[in-house]
């Protein structure tokens, strides 16, 4: 009897440290995160702009502007859970170049030479500071958001509040709580979870033109996420491009349908 009895409570003890861990730890679960010293130099072929923003709480955020001659607007783009201005900026580069437009990108806090203490209303608005730098060189109409993965979850917020042109989500989860219980069926994930990102009540109030792109073989935000957003959406103008058999982090490979998506919506 004794034995089962400290059997319980070892289980019990574990399971509790468990969760205190992951409560604590979920960040770099989440985030995905490098510093990236303060005096290092970015290096890019195309003409770009570094961008030091400061937030209403003193944070401080490190954006790229990548420019380009009588550009056909703007791409504020946010990117994924892992990798910074360093590596993303080849991409912000390259979208750049293929469609003539400007993009500006940046880093989420914790992220590169991004400052601030990681708070879920926080970072969410840290958005706006880009989105109206993107307003003091554009008109609305020529501004299009771009989320891939988590960025997806800043880009319908941003969206909520703006007159962009267009919001195009790229291999985006309805919410980070979806994606936890999928993750970690077992766990009281509801209760743990400190950041609770979400798009899919977010789009029910996006009237602007809505693109979702997704890869119908992703295994770390199923197809049915981006066909549950889909069918949320609300706007007049929506579509969504299936990437057949394409995964989370490789869409850029078919270059076929990815770039063909791409072409349709920027050319």
């Amino acid at each position: 009897m004794r034995i089962i009895k400290r059997f319980f409570k070892l289980a019990l003890f574990s399971l509790i440290a468990l969760l205190t861990m992951l409560y604590f730890f979920q960040e770099k679960l989440i985030f995905h995160s490098t510093r990236i010293p303060q005096d290092h130099v970015y290096q890019f072929a195309t003409e770009f702009d570094e961008l030091f923003l400061t937030a209403a709480d003193g944070a401080v955020l490190n954006g790229l502007h990548f420019k380009q001659p009588n550009p056909n607007g703007v791409i504020l783009y946010c990117h994924g859970n892992a990798g910074e201005l360093d590596d993303w900026g080849a991409w912000a580069q390259e979208l750049s170049e293929r469609y003539h437009y400007d993009v500006v990108i940046w880093d989420y806090r914790g992220y590169g030479k991004s400052t601030g203490k990681r708070r879920q209303n926080l970072m969410l608005d840290d958005g706006y500071l880009f989105y109206n730098y993107c307003k003091s060189q554009f008109p609305e109409d020529k501004i299009t958001v771009f989320g891939r993965s988590l960025g997806g979850f800043f880009a319908t917020h941003i969206a909520l509040a703006s007159k962009a042109s267009q919001l195009i989500l790229e291999s985006t989860p309805t919410s980070l709580l979806n994606i936890a219980k999928r993750e970690y069926p077992f766990l009281p994930s509801k209760q743990l979870l400190k950041f609770k990102f979400q798009n899919e009540g977010n789009i029910t109030d996006i009237k602007m033109p809505t693109y979702i792109i997704h890869g119908t073989d992703d295994q770390l935000v199923p197809f049915e996420h981006g066909q549950q957003l889909y069918t949320l959406s609300q706007a007049q103008t929506k579509k969504l491009f299936a990437i057949d058999s394409g995964g989370h982090n490789d869409l850029h490979n078919f270059k076929d349908s990815y770039f063909n998506a791409l072409d349709e919506l920027f050319k």
